[in-house]
């Protein structure tokens, strides 16, 4: 059986400024939160520093070629905000506009579409040491960001995102503390998603009102979630997962409103900010499109906790990856079905999907991977299946183009990269993933 995608679907790969630029102090650029915390609690990072990465900064000629190579017809990246300005209020850093430019024009001369997030991962210091996403101010200075990337990019950007996996850099870094900088407490963090959606909405209008010809929208980490059972408090149960991890995200995104199911809880409404619904719906400036990214399902179950009253779990027979995702093909198809059925029919993007095998440090062991492309192409079929039912899907983004630096579970103990990078050398090498996308790519789609 032929698995087609549509003529001029968007095959790309992804990867992030803080994960593969390196050049951490180099041409002005300031402390980020990996730059900073990976020093302070070297045992969340494998005792590896962002300095330690791929250097993107300087070798990104190369790099692009090789994703010509590739066939690639989009490249998702981000913008560090810490090489664009030093402080909240303070000058622009030419250098960093100018190196992003060089870099962009080079996509763009070699035929691929520029893909960028604002914000992925790396807050800078500057911000976090201001309060973070949890002070007011933080939208203000966000619109004032964005606006100095429209203004110097935006007629070559195609596609914008705002905020990439807040449920993940956002929520759990101010609330859950997960991630840089770790802080824990509800209040902190319901007013630090809050901040950060107005923060969205204020850049989506500000791109508007720039009369900037691009696509404008944000991407969110994406888990369907199902219940153990078929219980009745089960399914509430997967319900309140799926709104409260993705879509107190989604709904305002665009709604303009959070989700009733979540808003309903008294934990979660005991916590949320002043006014919130009022501001929500004033500020609100609808996206054109959704970027999702998937890696894995989850699964829930009723728990009398006196909060959100459910657990999650992966089932045993479900096979992880090394990093520890779940293998769950099905659970692609199933997620741009929930979009479609529950957000309308937006464009959605897929801005990540991917398969982490451990390091070995055996280059030879590690350039045989044949169960990324497995991985990639059981996810497609999946993926196809869907575009064939109506879900309007554009494009898909592997995560990731190199090998990169995994701030959230230990710096480089894990390979994703459709390309190898010998961490000693630099030296770039394709993987057998790579030629299997090229044909994926040349073909328009798979067996």
């Amino acid at each position: 059986m032929k698995y087609s995608f549509p003529d001029n679907f968007l095959w790309g790969a992804a990867s992030s400024a803080c994960q593969i630029e390196a050049a951490c102090a180099t041409d002005g650029k300031v402390e980020n939160v990996f730059d900073h915390y990976s020093r302070v609690y070297p045992e969340k990072f494998a005792n590896a520093t962002p300095d330690d990465e791929v250097d993107f900064y300087h070798r990104f000629p190369e790099d692009i070629q090789l994703m010509k190579k590739l066939g690639l017809k989009m490249f998702r990246f981000s913008i560090s905000w810490a090489r664009i300005y030093s402080s909240v209020d303070g000058p622009v850093n030419q250098k960093g506009i100018d190196y992003y430019n060089r870099m962009i024009d080079c996509l763009v001369e070699n035929g691929i579409v520029p893909f960028f997030d604002l914000f992925h991962c790396d807050l800078p210091m500057f911000v976090v040491d201001a309060g973070g996403p949890a002070n007011p101010d933080f939208p203000a200075w966000f619109e004032r960001y964005a606006r100095t990337c429209f203004a110097a990019f935006g007629d070559r950007i195609q596609y914008w995102s705002t905020m990439n996996e807040p449920s993940i850099n956002i929520f759990g870094a101010f609330c859950g503390g997960t991630c840089a900088p770790y802080l824990t407490g509800m209040d902190t963090g319901m007013q630090a998603c809050f901040h950060m959606m107005l923060g969205h909405y204020r850049a989506v209008r500000a791109y508007r009102e720039m009369g900037l010809k691009g696509k404008i929208g944000s991407v969110n980490h994406f888990e369907p979630v199902y219940p153990e059972t078929d219980s009745d408090l089960d399914r509430v149960a997967a319900d309140r997962c799926k709104a409260y991890y993705s879509g107190i995200w989604l709904e305002p995104i665009v709604y303009g409103r959070y989700p009733k199911i979540v808003t309903d809880i008294p934990y979660v409404a005991e916590h949320l900010p002043e006014n919130y619904a009022e501001r929500l719906a004033e500020e609100f400036a609808p996206s054109d499109f959704l970027g999702i990214n998937y890696y894995n399902p989850n699964f829930a179950r009723w728990k009398e906790d006196g909060k959100l009253c459910y657990e999650t779990f992966i089932p045993d027979h479900i096979s992880k990856d090394a990093y520890g995702f779940a293998c769950y093909p099905r659970g692609i198809y199933d997620a741009v079905h929930y979009l479609k059925e529950y957000y309308g029919d937006m464009e959605i993007v897929i801005t990540e999907n991917g398969y982490g095998s451990a390091r070995t440090g055996d280059l030879a062991v590690d350039a045989d991977d044949p169960y990324r492309a497995e991985y990639m192409q059981i996810h497609l079929r999946e993926l196809c299946n869907a575009i064939k039912d109506g879900v309007n899907v554009s494009g898909y983004c592997c995560w990731t183009i190199l090998d990169t630096y995994e701030g959230g579970a230990g710096g480089y103990l894990y390979n994703f990269g459709l390309i190898q990078v010998d961490y000693k050398t630099l030296e770039r090498t394709p993987r057998k993933s790579f030629y299997a996308y090229q044909k994926i790519i040349e073909d328009n789609g798979l067996n």
